[in-house]
């Protein structure tokens, strides 16, 4: 029997029961802490505190107290720190009211200023650019105020894909910078903004006829996201002489590949580890080590039929051949048959044991592409090529997403084992490598009932029972903010399969989430519509989130009869086939890119293949792929 799911409402009684004994959290601070006689000095109290709602009421306040030209002085200020609250519409209200013929000239780009900030958060990328100047010659380029216009215009470029205009922009912007913090951050700025953009063959044209310093940006960029060679960084730094990348290369060239690990440190005389490279593969069979019994047979099964529906669709007339592989000792004694029987290129295996067991064998014989990954810290041997479906490539899909349409604070929700801490790892390091980062998180385990815990602890959620208290606490709130929960957080990211999903997604409506932004893993996407898990967004392979077109094929042979798991791994192995051919062809070789099923399949100078992704939202009629970034993201 299909075990019983709770309904929405279900879990929002069990999270009523279960939810409210948890702490708020919350830090606040009482108003007579510092209100004085002049409501100027409580505004900059107020501020000392980062307190922006009671700082731009007692401006308004002050403002109120004043004659004009000082009123409008104060106008102003209520409205920057109603902006610096994220209060746009109280920021509004109070520009609309303000005459700008009475402004002087500062005071008016500072109004234009906080009109583009507005856009910006409304992902209005091109109204922000309408608002601020193009030429900064005009009086603008000798005020303080230069600076501020440029990184706007950055920030904007970027979300408009134009990622030579704004390195341009914010290149221009550091000749106004005086203090090396100031220098660093902008530094961070183009950075973290190329780091998320497109970096095409038309992109990388219209950089080489930019200034030297922002060609140098794009082209160090682009080698980073191809994860190049130490030769290929050194050919920069020669070229580039100065640049003020250069103090980042070192950096740069460490992170490598995705799932890279971080250099050991090692003893005296400890040789260095070899680089990775190839085993010529010979004319053979392709021989398959795949577990043939136990509880791990059924997913052989379904990886072996797509690397055999492959290799039939290709044309391929090399035999293939499957080797038992169940645990590490036979995973090792079939390596060696393989090889004694004449194959060419030993695909396998398939368990993450098995494979650390393989792995540590000695010399290879012959090209390995295992079906797991070792462990971080673990080096690859000559040869030994990696592939599989990680967890960590849809966790670093979804920070790639979330960055690209300006959510960078975010607060994570995993399971509580290996494969929680391995996806919160490799979510945190992509969102901070894109300028973001993880406010905070939590980990759920054991049943549904002490789910609640995590979550409104996460959320510092804190129930008000008073209904005229609570009208209060709404009334004085900033707009667009929650009085009952924190309000310093764009999106949530969480690691849950569709079961866990339609538990913990009503926990989140229930303590005030609801119209928060939700990432999850390709777990929670079952390929059909489900109202229990509709508005959760994910990134998945491409035969999974969008079936029409290239992927209809692959995703009804995949589907034919299996379990949606089942069906990845059929995908796993329809994609494992084309690595293998090429490994057969002597033409497999590190930063080689190919389009896949269950990803586009990156190649990393470690020898580990990882999948880019594409993201979807469930809905009740079944996934839709997401609005390209840039565009107003689906509510």
């Amino acid at each position: 029997m299909t075990p019983r799911r709770l309904t929405p409402l279900a879990a929002l009684v069990l999270a009523a029961l279960a939810g409210c004994a948890a702490g708020s959290g919350l830090t606040s601070y009482s108003s007579s802490s510092y209100e004085s006689a002049s409501p100027l000095d409580d505004a900059q109290r107020a501020l000392q505190h980062s307190d922006y709602f009671r700082a731009s009421r007692a401006f308004e306040q002050a403002a109120a107290q004043a004659a004009a030209p000082q009123s409008y002085e104060y106008h102003l200020r209520a409205a920057e720190a109603a902006t610096d609250g994220n209060d746009y519409a109280y920021a509004d209200s109070i520009l609309d009211a303000l005459p700008p013929p009475a402004l002087d000239p500062d005071q008016q780009l500072r109004a234009r200023l906080l009109r583009a900030r507005a856009a910006l958060a409304r992902n209005d990328a091109a109204g922000a650019l309408r608002l601020l100047p193009q030429n900064l010659g005009n009086g603008a380029g000798a005020s303080p105020l230069a600076e501020r216009v440029l990184l706007l215009r950055g920030r904007a470029l970027f979300r408009l894909n134009d990622p030579v205009a704004a390195t341009q922009a914010l290149v221009q912007r550091e000749h106004l910078l005086g203090a090396p913090a100031l220098v660093s951050e902008n530094h961070d700025a183009i950075w973290s903004g190329l780091s998320a953009a497109p970096l095409d063959a038309a992109v990388l044209s219209r950089a080489g006829s930019a200034d030297a310093v922002t060609r140098g940006w794009i082209e160090l960029a682009n080698l980073s996201r191809r994860n190049a060679s130490l030769e290929m960084y050194e050919s920069w730094r020669q070229r580039y002489p100065g640049h003020p990348a250069q103090d980042r290369l070192a950096s740069v060239m460490m992170t490598g590949a995705p799932q890279a690990a971080a250099p050991q440190p090692t003893q005296p005389g400890t040789p260095p580890a070899p680089a990775f490279n190839g085993v010529p593969a010979r004319p053979g069979f392709y021989a398959l080590l795949l577990p043939q019994s136990g509880p791990a047979a059924a997913a052989a099964e379904s990886v072996h039929s797509g690397f055999a529906a492959a290799a039939a669709r290709a044309g391929n007339p090399a035999d293939v051949r499957v080797y038992d592989a169940g645990n590490p000792a036979a995973a090792i004694s079939a390596y060696s048959q393989a090889v004694s029987d004449g194959a060419g290129v030993v695909v396998g295996p398939l368990l993450r044991g098995d494979v650390a067991a393989l792995s540590q064998g000695g010399n290879p014989h012959l090209p390995v592409l295992a079906l797991n990954y070792l462990d971080a810290g673990h080096v690859a041997p000559a040869a030994f090529y990696q592939f599989g479906l990680a967890p960590e490539d849809e966790a670093r899909a979804a920070a790639e997403d979330a960055a690209a349409r300006g959510l960078r604070r975010a607060l994570v929700l995993v399971q509580a084992n290996d494969r929680g801490a391995r996806v919160q790892a490799a979510f945190s390091q992509r969102l901070s490598e894109l300028g973001g980062e993880v406010r905070d998180s939590r980990t759920y385990s054991g049943e549904f009932k002490d789910w609640s815990t995590p979550i409104s602890s996460l959320l510092h959620y804190h129930a008000v029972d008073d209904k005229k208290k609570l009208a209060e606490l709404r009334a004085s709130a900033a707009q667009g903010t929650d009085p009952q929960r924190r309000n310093d957080f764009d999106f949530i990211f969480i690691d849950a399969a569709a079961a866990q999903a339609r538990q913990l997604w009503p926990l989140f409506r229930y303590y005030h989430a609801e119209r928060i932004p939700i990432y999850d893993t390709a777990g929670v996407n079952e390929g059909q519509g489900d109202q229990d898990l509709a508005g959760i967004r994910f990134c998945d392979a491409p035969w999974m989130a969008d079936s029409s077109g290239t992927w209809a094929a692959l995703r009804g042979a995949a589907l034919n009869g299996r379990s949606i798991d089942q069906a990845r791994l059929y995908a796993l192995g329809d994609d494992a086939f084309l690595l293998a051919m090429r490994l057969s062809q002597n033409s497999l070789h590190p930063l080689d890119e190919l389009p896949g099923g269950s990803g586009t399949l990156r190649v990393g100078d470690d020898g580990a293949v990882h999948r880019g992704l594409v993201c979807a939202q469930t809905t009740e009629g079944g996934p839709r792929l997401l609005d390209p970034a840039g565009a107003t993201p689906p509510q």
